[in-house]
């Protein structure tokens, strides 16, 4: 993770004074954020885990609703990294280390680091730093991704070094107004959302005595001094705020597990069932998985007690009941995690038309995470459905930023369908991204 901490020391000096709003990005922008996020997915740092997916970036667009800019564009991922960080990024892209997660004692921390970091997206301290320096903007993106793709330690910390040394004294004046401000902002976000503003103030407090802070401390300098003015704000407000959710208590424990291979103690006997249903699945110990999960649901009824319960029932060839668990999580709306199990445990267990037709109608109608659309493409791979498996593949490859690859897919896809009215819309759909691979080149 050395070389994301190097890219992420940079992207956060973008900060500058507080900008005009605007509700569109300038193009300039989607460039840069698409190659972050191509060189953030080349790092196989990337938590792929559906529940995991799709609960950050529920948090991240309900905190993003409460913001001062909630059109704007925003994209939330998590990094398999131990140490405490969060970044953001060109377009709008958040991300979060799974250290951070761990480290954190409650929801609103969490949320917490993420409203600041919503922050410092809807003021447009990263576009202020690009229109005022657009030329030093794009040599450090150039220099850095040239840092990562080099094989020799030394010279990535050379080329990168002498990258950061043309802008880093430039933006550094900033830097304090501008971390204070997301903070500021931040904490009306949890105040608005209903988490408990403390919760930045607490956050930070954990930053000052943590080896694994560094990387924190880093790319948001100040931070522990600016406890001293974040905690009597906090401390002033009172009200009723939200209590940790399930999903985030499950989600943080099973992180825990599979970084130290062990569960750790829990006062919620909820969790502490989850958990040893989960690990008990985790070493096909189905039987034992059984037991934990029925006494987990005498608890709670949450959706991801019975993710877990449908997964289990699958894995002991119980498909109908399975998918009785998964469809309890849709009856108000598509969850899709369980769409995802629901259709894993149809393919599992051989039943191959049944999960396309259970993940299909989903996808159709709503934009999908990268592993929903990886798994639909295979499940076409397996029907014999080869256009459609490209077609799946170049969705995921568009969430990945991989233009050019997607493109590349959809060709495939038209060359093997018989459909034309498949082929047309493929057709044009080539030809959209090819206008904007055409816009890449000029700029």
């Amino acid at each position: 993770m050395k070389k994301i901490a190097l890219l992420l020391i940079c992207l956060n000096v973008f900060a500058l004074e507080v900008p005009e709003l605007t509700a569109i990005e300038p193009f300039s922008e989607k460039k840069l954020g698409n190659q972050f996020l191509q060189f953030i997915w080349q790092t196989d740092e990337v938590i792929t885990d559906v529940e995991i997916t799709t609960y950050l970036n529920k948090l991240g667009f309900e905190l993003v609703n409460y913001s001062q800019n909630p059109r704007k564009h925003f994209g939330f991922f998590m990094l398999n990294d131990s140490s405490i960080n969060a970044f953001a990024g060109p377009y709008g892209y958040i991300g979060v280390h799974s250290g951070a997660i761990l480290v954190s004692k409650s929801e609103s921390e969490l949320a917490a680091v993420l409203s600041h970091e919503i922050a410092h997206i809807t003021q447009n301290h990263l576009n202020r730093f690009s229109e005022k320096t657009s030329k030093h903007n794009y040599l450090l993106f150039a220099g850095l991704v040239l840092a990562a793709l080099l094989d020799s330690g030394e010279a990535t910390e050379a080329v990168a070094a002498s990258t950061i040394a043309g802008v880093t004294q430039q933006g550094i004046n900033f830097t304090r107004e501008h971390e204070w401000e997301a903070d500021r902002i931040g904490t009306k976000i949890l105040i608005k959302s209903g988490f408990n503003p403390k919760g930045m103030a607490d956050f930070f407090a954990k930053l000052k005595d943590s080896p694994n802070a560094i990387e924190f401390l880093r790319t948001h300098p100040l931070s522990v001094n600016r406890i001293s003015e974040s905690l009597p704000r906090a401390a002033r407000l009172s009200s009723d705020y939200r209590q940790d959710s399930f999903a985030y208590k499950t989600i943080k424990a099973k992180l825990y597990y599979q970084k130290r291979g062990a569960i750790k103690p829990q006062k919620d006997l909820a969790i502490t069932h989850y958990m040893n249903a989960y690990a008990a699945f985790e070493k096909q110990k189905y039987q034992l998985a059984k037991q934990q999960v029925d006494k987990l649901l005498s608890l709670n009824n949450d959706k991801s007690s019975n993710i877990l319960a449908g997964r289990i029932a699958a894995a002991m060839g119980k498909i109908d009941k399975a998918q009785q668990y998964f469809d309890k999580n849709n009856l108000l709306e598509d969850d899709e995690p369980s769409i995802y199990y629901a259709a894993k445990a149809y393919e599992n267990n051989g039943k191959i038309r049944q999960a396309i037709a259970t993940l299909k109608p989903f996808l159709r109608g709503n934009p999908g995470t990268y592993q929903s659309h990886q798994l639909l493409g295979s499940l076409f791979v397996r029907q014999g459905a080869l256009d459609r498996a490209h077609v799946q593949s170049a969705k995921a490859l568009i969430i990945k930023g991989n233009l050019d690859g997607a493109s590349k897919q959809y060709q495939r896809a038209k060359a093997l369908t018989n459909s034309q009215d498949l082929a047309d819309v493929l057709e044009v759909k080539i030809d959209d991204l090819q206008k904007i691979l055409d816009r890449y080149e000029k700029y």
